[in-house]
């Protein structure tokens, strides 16, 4: 069985929808990620004190997106990652790989963007120049879902489509990414339809 260490509509909600989608055994652990004090056993599993962390026989594994593709390709008969010589394996993984360092770090630097500089006056320039690559971020996105969609790999879901959804869920103005960015919109939706998906999501609140 999994256990899953993470926290309601944080990171680790795209790994609680692949578990979801894949339908394998879980246990979901919360962590409470409110302050900076983390429980020393935690660490012990994440040395950095973040959520997710998925452990499988022991063995702790985190980095949200490192979990969500494990468990994609650790689960084929799920769908959710094309095999290791599928001609868009190479697409997927530039998706996943895109996601988790382009649009999520410009998330993180719009949410806590104390942590990218040493001067507080310059927070708010930080998180105000975020916003900006973070749209500039999504557009790219938008065009490669409105040339080849519904999905990031075309007519077929995958992880990166759940990871796409989380951070789109993080998006400060709803409203504006609905407008903005459609097709993205349109992938979210349609998403949700998937049973396993829509218990991860109400999972997450």
């Amino acid at each position: 069985m999994y256990r899953l260490y993470g926290s309601p509509g944080s990171a680790s909600a795209a790994p609680h929808c692949v578990l979801e989608e894949v339908g394998a055994p879980y246990e979901f652990v919360a962590v409470d990620i409110s302050g900076e004090a983390r429980d020393p056993e935690y660490l012990k599993l994440n040395p950095h004190g973040r959520v997710p962390t998925l452990v499988v026989k022991g063995r702790p594994v985190f980095e949200a997106a490192a979990i969500c593709a494990w468990l994609a390709d650790r689960h084929p008969e799920a769908g959710l990652a094309p095999a290791n010589d599928a001609d868009d394996r190479g697409t997927y993984l530039q998706w996943m790989m895109y996601l988790t360092n382009t649009v999520q770090e410009r998330m993180l630097q719009m949410f806590y963007p104390d942590r990218c500089t040493s001067h507080a006056d310059e927070a708010p320039h930080v998180a105000e120049k975020a916003r900006e690559r973070i749209d500039e971020a999504f557009g790219v996105v938008e065009k490669a879902l409105k040339a080849d969609g519904p999905y990031l790999l075309g007519e077929k879901a995958s992880a990166a489509d759940i990871y796409l959804s989380m951070l789109a869920g993080w998006y400060e103005d709803q409203k504006k990414l609905a407008q903005s960015f459609p097709s993205i919109d349109a992938n979210r939706k349609l998403l949700a339809q998937r049973p396993g998906m829509a218990r991860g999501l109400a999972a997450n609140g």
